[in-house]
Protein backbone atom coordinates (compact mmCIF):
# COMPACT_ATOMS: atom_id res chain seq x y z
CA UNK A 1 0.00 0.00 0.00
CA UNK A 2 2.71 2.47 1.01
CA UNK A 3 4.74 1.87 -2.14
CA UNK A 4 1.50 2.43 -4.53
CA UNK A 5 0.95 5.87 -2.54
CA UNK A 6 4.49 6.68 -3.28
CA UNK A 7 4.04 6.02 -6.90
CA UNK A 8 0.75 7.99 -7.08
CA UNK A 9 2.24 10.95 -5.31
CA UNK A 10 5.66 10.48 -7.60
CA UNK A 11 3.51 10.20 -10.48
CA UNK A 12 1.70 13.63 -9.67
CA UNK A 13 4.29 15.19 -8.92
CA UNK A 14 5.60 14.39 -12.40
CA UNK A 15 2.46 15.56 -14.02
CA UNK A 16 2.14 18.68 -12.14
CA UNK A 17 5.68 19.40 -13.15
CA UNK A 18 5.48 18.76 -16.75
CA UNK A 19 2.69 21.18 -16.85
CA UNK A 20 4.36 23.76 -15.04
CA UNK A 21 7.29 23.65 -17.63
CA UNK A 22 4.89 23.95 -20.42
CA UNK A 23 3.94 27.37 -19.08
CA UNK A 24 5.57 29.48 -22.01
CA UNK A 25 5.49 27.06 -24.13
CA UNK A 26 1.57 26.88 -24.29
CA UNK A 27 2.02 31.63 -24.33
CA UNK A 28 4.06 30.56 -27.55
CA UNK A 29 7.45 32.23 -26.15
CA UNK A 30 10.31 30.81 -26.95
CA UNK A 31 12.94 29.64 -24.26
CA UNK A 32 15.65 26.84 -23.35
CA UNK A 33 14.21 23.77 -22.33
CA UNK A 34 14.29 23.64 -18.17
CA UNK A 35 15.94 20.80 -15.61
CA UNK A 36 13.70 19.42 -13.41
CA UNK A 37 13.51 21.02 -9.75
CA UNK A 38 16.19 23.70 -10.79
CA UNK A 39 14.93 25.10 -14.04
CA UNK A 40 17.61 26.99 -15.70
CA UNK A 41 19.11 28.12 -13.33
CA UNK A 42 20.71 24.29 -12.05
CA UNK A 43 24.75 25.73 -12.95
CA UNK A 44 24.36 28.00 -10.69
CA UNK A 45 23.24 26.10 -8.06
CA UNK A 46 25.83 23.79 -9.06
CA UNK A 47 28.69 26.73 -9.01
CA UNK A 48 29.45 25.81 -12.21
CA UNK A 49 28.11 29.34 -13.78
CA UNK A 50 27.50 32.88 -12.06
CA UNK A 51 23.85 34.37 -12.76
CA UNK A 52 25.80 36.96 -14.82
CA UNK A 53 26.66 33.63 -17.27
CA UNK A 54 23.38 32.16 -16.97
CA UNK A 55 21.08 35.24 -17.82
CA UNK A 56 23.73 35.85 -20.55
CA UNK A 57 24.21 33.02 -22.25
CA UNK A 58 20.75 33.14 -22.45
CA UNK A 59 20.14 36.81 -23.53
CA UNK A 60 22.78 35.83 -26.41
CA UNK A 61 21.16 32.60 -27.61
CA UNK A 62 17.40 34.42 -28.00
CA UNK A 63 18.16 38.18 -28.39
CA UNK A 64 16.31 38.05 -31.77
CA UNK A 65 13.42 37.72 -29.49
CA UNK A 66 12.20 40.69 -27.29
CA UNK A 67 11.91 38.73 -24.70
CA UNK A 68 12.63 34.94 -23.40
CA UNK A 69 10.70 31.98 -21.14
CA UNK A 70 12.70 30.61 -18.84
CA UNK A 71 12.16 29.46 -15.04
CA UNK A 72 13.54 29.98 -11.27
CA UNK A 73 13.70 26.66 -10.43
CA UNK A 74 9.67 25.59 -10.73
CA UNK A 75 8.69 29.50 -10.88
CA UNK A 76 7.96 31.24 -14.63
CA UNK A 77 10.32 34.10 -15.36
CA UNK A 78 10.53 36.61 -18.40
CA UNK A 79 14.31 37.37 -19.65
CA UNK A 80 14.05 40.91 -21.19
CA UNK A 81 15.96 40.84 -24.56
CA UNK A 82 15.36 43.91 -27.09
CA UNK A 83 15.88 47.46 -25.64
CA UNK A 84 12.72 48.73 -26.93
CA UNK A 85 11.12 46.07 -24.69
CA UNK A 86 13.10 47.73 -21.53
CA UNK A 87 12.08 51.00 -22.46
CA UNK A 88 8.21 49.44 -22.00
CA UNK A 89 9.16 48.24 -19.01
CA UNK A 90 11.11 50.50 -16.84
CA UNK A 91 9.52 53.32 -18.33
CA UNK A 92 6.40 53.54 -20.64
CA UNK A 93 4.38 50.52 -19.10
CA UNK A 94 6.45 51.40 -15.60
CA UNK A 95 2.97 50.80 -13.74
CA UNK A 96 2.67 47.39 -14.86
CA UNK A 97 6.13 47.04 -13.47
CA UNK A 98 7.22 49.20 -10.60
CA UNK A 99 8.77 46.82 -8.19
CA UNK A 100 12.31 44.86 -7.92
CA UNK A 101 12.08 41.70 -7.57
CA UNK A 102 12.89 41.22 -3.77
CA UNK A 103 11.22 40.40 -0.65
CA UNK A 104 12.92 41.38 3.04
CA UNK A 105 10.81 41.09 5.96
CA UNK A 106 10.89 44.55 7.79
CA UNK A 107 10.26 43.19 10.96
CA UNK A 108 13.28 40.92 10.45
CA UNK A 109 15.18 43.34 8.50
CA UNK A 110 14.35 46.76 9.34
CA UNK A 111 17.12 48.27 7.80
CA UNK A 112 17.26 46.78 4.62
CA UNK A 113 13.60 46.68 4.53
CA UNK A 114 13.37 50.38 4.41
CA UNK A 115 16.26 50.84 1.73
CA UNK A 116 14.18 52.18 -1.52
CA UNK A 117 15.69 49.27 -3.63
CA UNK A 118 13.43 47.08 -2.01
CA UNK A 119 10.43 48.86 -1.03
CA UNK A 120 7.39 48.70 -3.21
CA UNK A 121 4.12 50.76 -4.43
CA UNK A 122 3.38 54.03 -2.60
CA UNK A 123 5.56 53.10 -0.03
CA UNK A 124 9.05 53.15 -1.91
CA UNK A 125 7.44 56.24 -3.79
CA UNK A 126 7.11 58.07 -1.11
CA UNK A 127 10.02 57.50 0.13
CA UNK A 128 11.65 57.84 -3.06
CA UNK A 129 10.67 61.70 -3.38
CA UNK A 130 11.46 62.37 0.47
CA UNK A 131 15.28 61.10 -0.30
CA UNK A 132 16.09 62.96 -3.36
CA UNK A 133 17.08 66.49 -2.37
CA UNK A 134 19.71 64.24 -0.18
CA UNK A 135 21.21 63.73 -3.70
CA UNK A 136 20.79 67.21 -5.39
CA UNK A 137 24.00 68.65 -7.26
CA UNK A 138 23.63 71.23 -4.71
CA UNK A 139 24.32 68.94 -2.31
CA UNK A 140 27.09 66.90 -4.41
CA UNK A 141 28.83 70.31 -4.26
CA UNK A 142 28.35 70.67 -0.85
CA UNK A 143 30.37 67.42 0.15
CA UNK A 144 33.32 67.93 -2.66
CA UNK A 145 35.72 69.13 -0.25
CA UNK A 146 35.12 66.02 2.18
CA UNK A 147 35.40 63.92 -0.88
CA UNK A 148 38.72 66.09 -1.85
CA UNK A 149 40.46 65.83 1.25
CA UNK A 150 39.77 61.57 1.46
CA UNK A 151 41.50 61.23 -2.34
CA UNK A 152 44.53 63.43 -0.48
CA UNK A 153 44.26 60.71 2.90
CA UNK A 154 44.34 57.83 -0.17
CA UNK A 155 47.16 59.42 -2.01
CA UNK A 156 49.31 59.80 1.16
CA UNK A 157 48.40 56.21 1.98
CA UNK A 158 49.19 54.48 -0.83
CA UNK A 159 52.61 56.21 -0.70
CA UNK A 160 53.38 54.77 2.70
CA UNK A 161 52.71 51.37 1.85
CA UNK A 162 55.97 49.54 0.72
CA UNK A 163 53.63 46.77 -0.89
CA UNK A 164 52.32 49.01 -2.90
CA UNK A 165 55.86 49.51 -5.00
CA UNK A 166 57.75 46.46 -4.10
CA UNK A 167 55.90 43.99 -6.13
CA UNK A 168 53.59 42.81 -3.67
CA UNK A 169 51.11 44.69 -4.63
CA UNK A 170 47.57 45.82 -3.24
CA UNK A 171 44.37 44.61 -3.31
CA UNK A 172 42.21 47.04 -5.59
CA UNK A 173 39.12 46.34 -3.99
CA UNK A 174 40.59 46.63 -0.63
CA UNK A 175 41.91 50.03 -0.91
CA UNK A 176 38.52 51.47 -2.33
CA UNK A 177 36.62 50.28 0.70
CA UNK A 178 38.86 52.06 2.72
CA UNK A 179 38.26 55.51 0.45
CA UNK A 180 34.75 54.92 0.45
CA UNK A 181 34.19 54.02 4.13
CA UNK A 182 35.97 57.15 4.76
CA UNK A 183 33.54 58.70 2.50
CA UNK A 184 30.29 57.48 3.61
CA UNK A 185 31.59 58.12 7.21
CA UNK A 186 31.71 61.88 6.68
CA UNK A 187 29.14 62.31 4.28
CA UNK A 188 26.43 60.68 5.77
CA UNK A 189 27.34 60.75 9.59
CA UNK A 190 29.66 63.82 9.82
CA UNK A 191 31.99 60.96 11.84
CA UNK A 192 35.51 60.36 10.64
CA UNK A 193 36.05 56.54 9.21
CA UNK A 194 39.78 56.49 10.40
CA UNK A 195 40.02 53.51 7.67
CA UNK A 196 43.91 54.79 6.52
CA UNK A 197 44.63 54.49 9.92
CA UNK A 198 45.22 51.53 12.53
CA UNK A 199 43.29 53.07 14.97
CA UNK A 200 40.28 51.00 14.97
CA UNK A 201 36.78 52.64 14.89
CA UNK A 202 33.07 51.92 15.58
CA UNK A 203 33.06 52.54 11.11
CA UNK A 204 35.59 49.93 10.44
CA UNK A 205 34.62 47.26 12.89
CA UNK A 206 30.93 47.53 11.37
CA UNK A 207 32.87 47.35 7.54
CA UNK A 208 34.67 44.35 9.10
CA UNK A 209 31.30 42.80 10.47
CA UNK A 210 29.40 43.44 7.43
CA UNK A 211 32.14 41.77 5.10
CA UNK A 212 32.32 38.93 7.80
CA UNK A 213 28.84 38.41 7.43
CA UNK A 214 28.21 38.57 4.02
CA UNK A 215 29.41 34.44 2.88
CA UNK A 216 26.36 33.20 4.55
CA UNK A 217 23.60 35.67 3.76
CA UNK A 218 25.41 35.20 0.23
CA UNK A 219 24.90 31.80 -0.55
CA UNK A 220 21.77 32.09 1.14
CA UNK A 221 20.78 34.88 -1.66
CA UNK A 222 22.03 32.82 -4.33
CA UNK A 223 19.66 29.56 -3.26
CA UNK A 224 16.85 31.71 -3.15
CA UNK A 225 17.18 33.10 -6.23
CA UNK A 226 16.62 29.61 -7.51
CA UNK A 227 14.12 28.81 -4.50
CA UNK A 228 12.58 31.85 -4.00
CA UNK A 229 10.00 30.23 -1.36
CA UNK A 230 12.96 29.87 0.87
CA UNK A 231 12.83 33.84 1.62
CA UNK A 232 9.67 32.67 3.01
CA UNK A 233 10.23 29.92 5.04
CA UNK A 234 13.55 30.31 6.24
CA UNK A 235 13.45 33.92 8.36
CA UNK A 236 17.77 34.73 7.58
CA UNK A 237 18.66 38.10 8.30
CA UNK A 238 20.28 39.63 5.65
CA UNK A 239 21.99 41.87 7.71
CA UNK A 240 23.12 40.97 10.84
CA UNK A 241 21.71 42.54 14.19
CA UNK A 242 25.13 43.78 15.53
CA UNK A 243 25.38 45.67 12.76
CA UNK A 244 21.87 47.09 12.76
CA UNK A 245 22.28 48.29 16.53
CA UNK A 246 26.22 49.70 15.98
CA UNK A 247 24.82 52.03 13.07
CA UNK A 248 21.51 53.05 15.34
CA UNK A 249 24.00 53.64 18.16
CA UNK A 250 26.31 55.90 15.84
CA UNK A 251 22.75 57.64 14.52
CA UNK A 252 21.04 58.13 17.70
CA UNK A 253 24.77 59.33 19.43
CA UNK A 254 25.25 62.08 16.87
CA UNK A 255 21.66 63.10 16.65
CA UNK A 256 22.11 64.03 20.45
CA UNK A 257 25.29 65.30 20.11
CA UNK A 258 23.72 67.79 17.14
CA UNK A 259 20.98 68.87 19.25
CA UNK A 260 22.69 69.22 22.79
CA UNK A 261 25.62 71.43 21.01
CA UNK A 262 23.56 73.05 18.24
CA UNK A 263 25.20 71.86 15.60
CA UNK A 264 23.70 71.95 12.57
CA UNK A 265 25.66 70.22 9.68
CA UNK A 266 24.11 70.28 6.30
CA UNK A 267 24.45 66.43 5.18
CA UNK A 268 22.29 63.53 4.72
CA UNK A 269 21.59 63.02 8.52
CA UNK A 270 20.26 66.25 8.98
CA UNK A 271 18.23 65.48 5.83
CA UNK A 272 16.53 62.28 7.61
CA UNK A 273 16.32 64.07 11.09
CA UNK A 274 14.28 66.81 9.38
CA UNK A 275 11.64 64.72 7.79
CA UNK A 276 11.20 63.22 11.10
CA UNK A 277 9.39 66.64 11.65
CA UNK A 278 8.11 67.28 8.37
CA UNK A 279 7.08 63.87 7.05
CA UNK A 280 2.93 63.84 7.32
CA UNK A 281 2.67 61.00 4.40
CA UNK A 282 3.08 58.87 8.01
CA UNK A 283 5.09 58.32 11.00
CA UNK A 284 8.67 58.97 10.46
CA UNK A 285 10.75 57.49 13.26
CA UNK A 286 14.23 57.01 14.68
CA UNK A 287 14.11 53.49 12.90
CA UNK A 288 13.27 55.39 9.57
CA UNK A 289 16.17 57.61 10.14
CA UNK A 290 18.80 54.88 10.88
CA UNK A 291 17.35 52.66 8.08
CA UNK A 292 18.06 55.26 5.64
CA UNK A 293 21.19 56.82 7.63
CA UNK A 294 22.39 52.87 7.25
CA UNK A 295 21.30 52.42 3.42
CA UNK A 296 23.35 55.46 2.52
CA UNK A 297 26.18 53.80 4.24
CA UNK A 298 25.52 50.32 2.54
CA UNK A 299 25.28 51.37 -0.63
CA UNK A 300 27.93 54.35 -0.82
CA UNK A 301 30.44 51.57 0.88
CA UNK A 302 30.03 48.54 -1.20
CA UNK A 303 29.29 49.50 -4.82
CA UNK A 304 30.90 52.38 -4.94
CA UNK A 305 34.78 50.61 -3.91
CA UNK A 306 33.37 47.59 -6.32
CA UNK A 307 33.37 49.85 -9.15
CA UNK A 308 36.74 52.24 -8.05
CA UNK A 309 38.41 48.62 -7.78
CA UNK A 310 37.22 47.92 -11.46
CA UNK A 311 38.18 51.14 -12.71
CA UNK A 312 41.69 51.01 -11.08
CA UNK A 313 42.12 47.47 -12.50
CA UNK A 314 41.01 48.51 -15.62
CA UNK A 315 43.62 51.41 -16.11
CA UNK A 316 46.30 49.11 -14.77
CA UNK A 317 45.44 46.84 -17.82
CA UNK A 318 45.46 49.09 -20.44
CA UNK A 319 48.56 51.08 -20.54
CA UNK A 320 47.53 53.50 -23.47
CA UNK A 321 44.14 54.63 -21.86
CA UNK A 322 45.89 55.35 -18.64
CA UNK A 323 48.28 57.79 -20.49
CA UNK A 324 45.68 59.66 -21.92
CA UNK A 325 43.29 60.08 -18.29
CA UNK A 326 46.74 60.86 -16.77
CA UNK A 327 47.14 63.20 -19.73
CA UNK A 328 43.73 64.83 -19.22
CA UNK A 329 43.95 65.20 -15.67
CA UNK A 330 47.69 66.56 -15.51
CA UNK A 331 46.73 69.29 -17.86
CA UNK A 332 43.48 70.21 -15.96
CA UNK A 333 45.53 70.67 -12.43
CA UNK A 334 48.54 72.68 -14.55
CA UNK A 335 45.70 75.07 -16.05
CA UNK A 336 43.68 75.71 -13.09
CA UNK A 337 46.38 77.05 -10.48
CA UNK A 338 46.83 72.85 -9.22
CA UNK A 339 43.42 72.81 -8.21
CA UNK A 340 40.64 70.32 -9.36
CA UNK A 341 37.02 71.98 -8.69
CA UNK A 342 33.66 70.34 -8.79
CA UNK A 343 33.02 71.90 -11.64
CA UNK A 344 36.21 71.19 -13.38
CA UNK A 345 35.65 67.26 -12.79
CA UNK A 346 32.48 67.46 -14.74
CA UNK A 347 34.82 68.80 -17.39
CA UNK A 348 37.03 66.00 -17.83
CA UNK A 349 35.17 64.06 -20.66
CA UNK A 350 38.04 60.98 -21.22
CA UNK A 351 37.59 60.62 -17.26
CA UNK A 352 33.95 59.99 -17.44
CA UNK A 353 33.87 57.49 -20.60
CA UNK A 354 36.58 55.77 -18.35
CA UNK A 355 33.96 55.16 -15.67
CA UNK A 356 31.26 54.53 -18.03
CA UNK A 357 33.33 51.87 -20.03
CA UNK A 358 34.18 50.09 -16.83
CA UNK A 359 30.64 50.51 -15.87
CA UNK A 360 29.65 48.43 -19.22
CA UNK A 361 32.30 45.69 -19.03
CA UNK A 362 31.70 45.47 -15.02
CA UNK A 363 28.01 46.50 -13.80
CA UNK A 364 27.75 46.10 -10.10
CA UNK A 365 24.44 45.03 -10.73
CA UNK A 366 24.66 42.48 -13.57
CA UNK A 367 20.82 41.73 -13.24
CA UNK A 368 18.22 43.86 -13.25
CA UNK A 369 15.07 41.87 -11.17
CA UNK A 370 11.82 43.46 -11.88
CA UNK A 371 8.45 42.34 -11.12
CA UNK A 372 5.02 42.50 -12.59
CA UNK A 373 2.92 44.00 -10.50
CA UNK A 374 0.13 44.32 -12.91
CA UNK A 375 -0.97 42.12 -15.60
CA UNK A 376 0.24 42.88 -18.99
CA UNK A 377 -0.14 42.09 -22.56
CA UNK A 378 2.75 41.80 -24.76
CA UNK A 379 1.15 42.81 -28.49
CA UNK A 380 3.35 42.30 -31.31
CA UNK A 381 4.60 44.23 -34.04
CA UNK A 382 4.04 43.89 -37.70
CA UNK A 383 7.20 41.99 -37.95
CA UNK A 384 7.87 40.74 -34.81
CA UNK A 385 9.83 37.76 -33.78
CA UNK A 386 6.78 36.60 -31.55
CA UNK A 387 4.00 35.60 -33.42
CA UNK A 388 0.69 35.81 -30.58
CA UNK A 389 -0.44 38.43 -28.24
CA UNK A 390 1.39 37.34 -24.90
CA UNK A 391 -0.26 37.76 -21.09
CA UNK A 392 2.49 38.56 -18.74
CA UNK A 393 0.78 37.98 -15.40
CA UNK A 394 1.06 39.77 -12.09
CA UNK A 395 3.71 38.07 -9.87
CA UNK A 396 5.93 37.44 -12.66
CA UNK A 397 9.69 37.50 -12.26
CA UNK A 398 11.28 39.93 -15.08
CA UNK A 399 14.95 39.95 -15.22
CA UNK A 400 16.77 42.53 -17.80
CA UNK A 401 19.85 40.74 -18.33
CA UNK A 402 22.65 44.27 -18.18
CA UNK A 403 25.80 41.95 -18.78
CA UNK A 404 24.40 40.60 -21.36
CA UNK A 405 23.29 43.35 -23.55
CA UNK A 406 26.75 45.25 -22.16
CA UNK A 407 28.26 42.50 -23.92
CA UNK A 408 26.58 42.27 -27.23
CA UNK A 409 28.70 43.06 -30.43
CA UNK A 410 25.23 44.54 -32.13
CA UNK A 411 25.80 47.33 -29.96
CA UNK A 412 29.14 47.65 -28.55
CA UNK A 413 32.20 46.59 -31.55
CA UNK A 414 34.89 44.33 -29.76
CA UNK A 415 32.60 44.10 -26.49
CA UNK A 416 35.22 42.66 -24.19
CA UNK A 417 38.04 45.52 -25.06
CA UNK A 418 38.10 48.19 -22.76
CA UNK A 419 37.84 51.08 -24.96
CA UNK A 420 36.51 53.82 -23.38
CA UNK A 421 36.23 56.13 -26.76
CA UNK A 422 33.21 54.42 -26.98
CA UNK A 423 31.44 56.88 -24.85
CA UNK A 424 33.23 60.00 -26.11
CA UNK A 425 31.53 62.62 -28.99
CA UNK A 426 29.41 61.17 -32.00
CA UNK A 427 30.67 57.72 -30.44
CA UNK A 428 28.03 58.13 -27.62
CA UNK A 429 25.29 59.24 -29.64
CA UNK A 430 25.14 56.46 -31.61
CA UNK A 431 25.19 54.22 -28.47
CA UNK A 432 21.50 52.35 -29.04
CA UNK A 433 19.11 54.11 -26.19
CA UNK A 434 18.36 51.51 -23.58
CA UNK A 435 21.43 49.25 -24.29
CA UNK A 436 23.41 50.84 -21.35
CA UNK A 437 21.96 50.33 -17.82
CA UNK A 438 24.66 50.80 -15.40
CA UNK A 439 22.02 51.93 -12.88
CA UNK A 440 18.65 51.05 -14.18
CA UNK A 441 16.26 53.28 -15.68
CA UNK A 442 13.23 55.25 -15.31
CA UNK A 443 11.90 56.28 -12.12
CA UNK A 444 13.71 53.30 -10.50
CA UNK A 445 17.00 54.32 -11.19
CA UNK A 446 19.69 53.75 -8.62
CA UNK A 447 19.00 56.94 -6.52
CA UNK A 448 23.01 57.50 -5.37
CA UNK A 449 24.07 57.37 -8.71
CA UNK A 450 24.76 60.87 -8.71
CA UNK A 451 27.11 60.68 -4.86
CA UNK A 452 28.40 57.09 -6.20
CA UNK A 453 29.97 58.50 -9.39
CA UNK A 454 31.20 61.46 -7.76
CA UNK A 455 33.34 59.39 -5.08
CA UNK A 456 34.79 57.16 -7.87
CA UNK A 457 35.38 60.05 -10.35
CA UNK A 458 37.66 62.24 -7.63
CA UNK A 459 39.45 59.13 -6.54
CA UNK A 460 40.16 57.88 -9.34
CA UNK A 461 41.82 61.42 -10.54
CA UNK A 462 43.80 61.79 -7.69
CA UNK A 463 45.29 58.65 -8.07
CA UNK A 464 46.38 58.44 -11.66
CA UNK A 465 47.96 61.87 -11.43
CA UNK A 466 50.17 60.36 -8.31
CA UNK A 467 50.70 56.67 -9.59
CA UNK A 468 51.33 54.89 -12.36
CA UNK A 469 49.52 51.66 -12.42
CA UNK A 470 49.99 47.68 -13.65
CA UNK A 471 48.76 45.01 -12.90
CA UNK A 472 50.21 42.59 -10.47
CA UNK A 473 51.27 39.31 -11.25
CA UNK A 474 48.78 37.81 -8.14
CA UNK A 475 45.90 38.95 -10.41
CA UNK A 476 44.04 35.67 -11.95
CA UNK A 477 43.90 36.75 -15.70
CA UNK A 478 41.18 36.97 -17.52
CA UNK A 479 39.07 38.02 -14.24
CA UNK A 480 36.71 35.26 -13.43
CA UNK A 481 33.50 36.01 -11.50
CA UNK A 482 32.37 34.78 -8.43
CA UNK A 483 29.18 32.36 -8.84
CA UNK A 484 27.08 33.66 -5.92
CA UNK A 485 27.99 37.32 -5.50
CA UNK A 486 24.95 39.57 -4.90
CA UNK A 487 27.37 42.06 -6.82
CA UNK A 488 29.92 41.41 -9.23
CA UNK A 489 33.16 40.25 -7.93
CA UNK A 490 36.02 38.63 -9.11
CA UNK A 491 38.10 35.47 -7.83
CA UNK A 492 41.51 36.29 -5.78
CA UNK A 493 40.75 39.85 -6.05
CA UNK A 494 42.48 42.53 -8.33
CA UNK A 495 46.16 43.42 -7.08
CA UNK A 496 47.89 46.15 -8.70
CA UNK A 497 51.35 47.98 -8.60
CA UNK A 498 51.88 51.57 -7.85
CA UNK A 499 54.72 53.88 -9.07
CA UNK A 500 54.96 56.87 -7.40
CA UNK A 501 55.07 60.12 -10.45
CA UNK A 502 57.63 62.86 -9.02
Amino acid sequence: MIILLIIIFSALIFYLLKKNYEYWEKRGVPGPKPTWFFGNLGENFMMKKSLVEVYANVYHQYKKYPFVGIFKGVSPMLVVCEPEMIKEITVKSFQHFHDNDIEVDKKLDPVLGRNPFVLNGQEWKTVRSQLTPGFTSGKMKWIYPLLEDTSNQLVNFISNQPKATNGEGLESKDLCAKFTLNNVANCAFGLEAKAFTNESTEFQLIAKKFFESGIIQTLFFGLAQIFPILLKLIKIKLIPKEIEDRLANIVTQTLSYRKNNNVVRNDFLHILSQLKKTCKEYEFTDVDVTAHASGFFIDGYETSASVMSFVLHELAANGEAQATLREEIVGHFRDNDNKLSYEGLQGLPYLDAVIQETLRLHSPLFNLAKVCTKSYTYVPKKGDTISKPVLIEKGTPVVIPVAGIHKDPDFFEEPNEFKPERFIGDNKEKIVKYSFLPFGEGPRACLGQRFGTLQVKIGVAHVVKNFKLSVNGKTKMPLEYDPFAIITTPKGGMWIDFEKIE
